[in-house]
């Protein structure tokens, strides 16, 4: 079986170009949240995923724009991309936004786009991951930090594909494959 995980899309069009040639080959297509937030192209991004991703969860960017929770605290940016993502989206869009849950169980695999809002990047951060998960659990994949994360830890895998919009702290946009076990990190030039 060929997976293909990717994590925040943050509504942005040539983002979508990229990742569909992967998700025509991919027998399985994870998304670890963050539909929307930052760009503009929402409605082609909010398609792509309900309509070609088996499994995706909702990101903080995605939960943000669908409630009308306080931004207050949110950085400026964050709060602008939200304010103008609430304006735009359709009631349609938000029920269908609505739906995604903030974590999926799916056989040996669990899927979120975080622990709360928190950034998980150390070691202890992942472990903590890990022990939120089931023990049944052989894959977990996350997202958020926009950073490519590949961690092995009392059999247990913990990847982040990294940002398919845009890397953080010298990671490059893009996402991972996995082939019969075999995990391979696909980078892709910058475009923001």
């Amino acid at each position: 079986m060929k997976m293909v995980v990717f994590s925040d899309l943050h509504a942005n069009k040539q983002s979508l170009h990229d990742i569909k040639p992967a998700l025509k080959d991919a027998d399985l297509s994870i998304f670890c949240g963050d539909i929307l937030g930052y760009g503009q192209d929402l409605r082609a991004c909010i398609d792509l995923i309900f309509q070609h991703v088996d499994l995706a969860v909702l990101g903080n960017h995605d939960r943000m724009s669908i409630n009308k929770e306080n931004l207050n605290n949110q950085h400026p940016v964050v709060r602008d991309s939200i304010e103008y993502t609430r304006k735009k989206l359709s009631n349609e869009q938000v029920l269908l936004l609505s739906s995604l849950k903030s974590e999926i169980y799916f056989e040996d695999m669990y899927i979120t786009h975080s622990l709360g809002d928190d950034y998980l990047r150390s070691k202890k951060d992942l472990i903590r991951l890990i022990n939120h998960a089931s023990p049944e659990t052989r894959y977990i994949f996350f997202g958020h930090t926009h950073e490519k994360v590949l961690f092995e830890h009392n059999g247990k895998l913990v990847i982040n594909p990294g940002s398919i919009t845009k890397g953080r702290n010298g990671f490059k946009r893009g996402y991972v494959q996995i082939e019969d076990d075999e995990i391979e990190f696909t980078d892709l030039e910058e475009i923001l």
